[in-house]
């Protein structure tokens, strides 16, 4: 199946390969869903710049999800019924060379009560120029417990030795609902260790909070604990406020990094060595004073239009 999955990827690309966007890969597929499946379609744009596309069915989900820039990428979830069954993600890197692509299909499985019982990632590389290569797959089988929490019953991969998960230490997720089942809180928790390092490398751990409004809409989501790690990157914004019209609509989203340390935690040096603690020190003071990813605001905008074939197709690419 993954074969002839990959091949037909090859096709579509190498049909698709005529473009020279720099800001959409060459071996990115452009529009795939039918025409008479889009209704409307969502531009996100990024202090004045256009970033992001998405088209909705009829029924307001999501059908393709384009993000532009050097490094760029497309989502494409096919549904049968209301559930999303399968999900390719097409992406390209800032470093990679023009038309490499990697893609990562997702398959989805329900069960009776329409609960999600396995993912299924399999992965591979394309090159414009080149064959599509397989990459390895990973797998999780779910299971829910009384109360409704998701419990991972199993999980493979071709990645780890022996079919074991060598270098994972702690991976935790953990949503805390209120009494109408809104996301109040969420906990992330992801330790790893490498063999041949000595510590733990802690790759996620913060916790995020959520506000709504009188009419039950997200209202605001905040950062009360973020873990910047060696390199001193931020998790996200420490404060998001969000916007909407009189549909219900999204409209805006206002987006505050600051340098504040009061709800971020530093990595411990005393284990590193001479070397890795200047590295340290190198990107703690970047944080402070290098490029724009702290101490400032960015602003998001949301436009809507139904969507019309002469004048949305081609796919408009930013400049």
């Amino acid at each position: 199946m993954i074969v002839r999955s990959l091949f037909l990827l090859s096709l579509v690309v190498a049909l698709s390969g005529c473009s020279v966007d720099k800001n959409l890969d060459s071996s990115i597929p452009r529009i795939q869903t039918p025409m008479d499946q889009i209704a409307y379609l969502r531009t996100k744009w990024k202090n004045g710049q256009h970033i992001e596309t998405v088209f909705y069915d009829h029924h307001n989900r999501i059908l393709e999800v384009y993000n532009f820039g050097l490094t760029n990428s497309k989502w494409l979830t096919i549904y049968e019924g209301d559930k999303p069954v399968t999900s390719i993600y097409f992406y390209h890197s800032d470093s990679a060379g023009a038309g490499d692509i990697t893609i990562d299909t997702l398959r989805q499985r329900f069960d009776s009560r329409g609960r999600l019982v396995l993912e299924s990632h399999r992965h591979a590389s394309l090159s414009r120029f080149g064959n599509p290569k397989e990459e390895g797959f990973t797998k999780r089988y779910l299971a829910y417990s009384v109360s409704g929490d998701t419990i991972i019953k199993r999980q493979e991969s071709s990645y780890w030795p022996a079919g074991r998960p060598a270098s994972q230490v702690v991976d935790s997720s953990r949503w805390d609902r209120d009494s109408q089942k809104r996301i109040r809180r969420f906990y992330r928790l992801y330790v790893m260790k490498m063999p041949a390092e000595p510590q733990y490398d802690t790759v996620y751990h913060f916790s995020r909070q959520y506000a709504y409004d009188s009419a039950g809409r997200l209202k605001m989501a905040w950062f009360d604990s973020m873990y910047l790690g060696r390199f001193y990157i931020p998790a996200g914004p420490d404060t998001v406020w969000y916007h909407y019209n009189a549909q219900n609509r999204l409209l805006g989203e206002r987006h505050r990094y600051t340098t504040d340390l009061r709800n971020k935690r530093e990595i411990r040096t005393v284990a590193l060595s001479v070397a890795e603690k200047q590295s340290v020190d190198w990107h703690k003071k970047n944080f402070f004073t290098g490029y724009a990813k702290n101490g400032h605001t960015d602003w998001i905008q949301y436009r809507y239009e139904v969507f019309n074939p002469e004048k949305h197709l081609p796919l408009v690419i930013p400049k």
